[in-house]
């Protein structure tokens, strides 16, 4: 076989694997090594993301079985002369197939980094799967599966309790359908709603997770937000002068849920509606970034952060701080929304838990118009460097 048909051969068992298996979704199947899964609740992205995954997979597979076989053949050589060069042949069609392969998951996730990061979704409005003995609410279970002992429960637990903390296994999900009641849940490891994380997929009849969680906190989705929108702020006490980001309602409710890493994002100084943030965000699951200009008398040169020096030392180029790090330092929530603050670091799962959350508004904004300043806040007395936010729209 010449490299050319080798590597097509390659190229062929990728896409006619992914395809049949899409085409057989009514059949169980495993929640692969990557963390990929798949339901029969679980909408589209969520199968292609499962066939991508499959489909490296089978294609890594299939480049070590011929680099195995072309080895049998090059010990065969001696007593096979002819071996020798379909030795050759096959191993370098496996390079080359391996390298189409790499350049082919290079290019996916570059278009689509959340082929590799954890992706939270919009909650889906379609009917789901559950069972029927199930009631409606979050339903926590000190068993895997879904099964054993358990307690139902629709509104946050600030603390878990002796016999619920580090020991949920599994967590429940049922919503009421006919009056429109979703319902959307987040496990900490600290009670109070932060630390160690774990968003639950509101999509999934059950999903398993480590007994962690000593806190829960549990909101009803809404579908049709109120409110002016989120504010992020550079300085603390609200103040505008260090810069300032606003986030629009309809930016969230055209999300769903809006998930923004956070050195895209800039203190632009001023208050703006990025029309095409809906074209970047859930459901095609891409990270926003935002203009780098800046309303220059809104931002004083102290804030600013320098991006090109001279020879002596001194900034020539200077661009709007970005919101990563330690940088934010107020958050003024006008509306029904839970803001999630995240860390997530290299190693953490796909689907969680993640190194570090914290929600706001907290139980102890008695508004729940957010933190006025965060460094008094766990976030960073942990010394957290943030990197992503979530904002949920839900009904209070």
């Amino acid at each position: 076989m010449t490299v050319k048909h080798s590597n097509l051969m390659l190229v062929l068992l990728f896409l006619l694997l992914s395809a049949n298996f899409a085409l057989a979704l009514e059949v169980d199947y495993p929640v692969l090594a990557t963390g990929a899964k798949i339901t029969p609740t679980s909408d589209l992205t969520q199968y292609l993301k499962y066939v991508f995954d499959f489909g490296m997979g089978v294609g890594f597979v299939a480049v070590l079985v011929t680099l195995a076989w072309a080895g049998i053949l090059y010990l065969l050589s001696p007593a096979i002369p002819s071996a020798l060069e379909k030795a050759r042949d096959r191993i370098s069609g496996a390079i080359s197939g391996l390298l189409i392969l790499v350049l082919f998951y290079l290019i996916i996730t570059t278009i689509n980094p959340y082929l590799r990061f954890f992706k939270l979704g919009e909650l889906e409005s379609v009917e789901l799967s559950v069972r029927d003995r199930a009631p409606v609410g979050v339903t926590f279970y000190e068993s895997p599966e879904c099964s054993g002992e358990f307690e139902i429960r629709t509104t946050s637990i600030p603390d878990l309790g002796e016999k619920l903390r580090n020991n949920v296994y599994s967590v429940g999900m049922k919503h009421d359908r006919e009056n429109r009641i979703y319902y959307v849940s987040v496990l900490y490891d600290i009670a109070n709603f932060w630390g160690t994380c774990q968003y639950i997929d509101p999509n999934t009849p059950c999903s398993n997770v480590k007994p962690f969680a000593s806190s829960a906190s549990i909101h009803q989705y809404d579908f049709n937000p109120s409110g002016e929108g989120v504010d992020i702020y550079r300085n603390p006490f609200m103040g505008e002068q260090g810069g300032y980001l606003h986030i629009t309602n309809s930016q969230i409710k055209r999300a769903g849920i809006l998930i923004l890493e956070l050195k895209n994002l800039r203190f632009t100084g001023e208050s703006s509606d990025y029309e095409n943030w809906h074209r970047c965000t859930v459901p095609t699951l891409r990270p926003c970034p935002l203009t780098e200009e800046c309303s220059w008398k809104d931002i004083p040169g102290i804030y600013r952060d320098c991006v090109k020096y001279n020879e002596k030392g001194e900034c020539t180029k200077d661009i709007c701080p970005s919101l990563d790090k330690k940088n934010i330092s107020s958050i003024e929530i006008t509306g029904d929304y839970v803001v999630l603050l995240v860390y997530f670091a290299p190693g953490d799962p796909a689907y969680g838990p993640w190194s570090y959350c914290q929600e706001y508004a907290s139980s102890e904004d008695i508004n729940k118009d957010g933190p006025e300043n965060i460094k008094w806040d766990a976030v960073r007395s942990r010394g957290q460097d943030l990197n992503w936010m979530v904002i949920i729209p839900i009904k209070r």
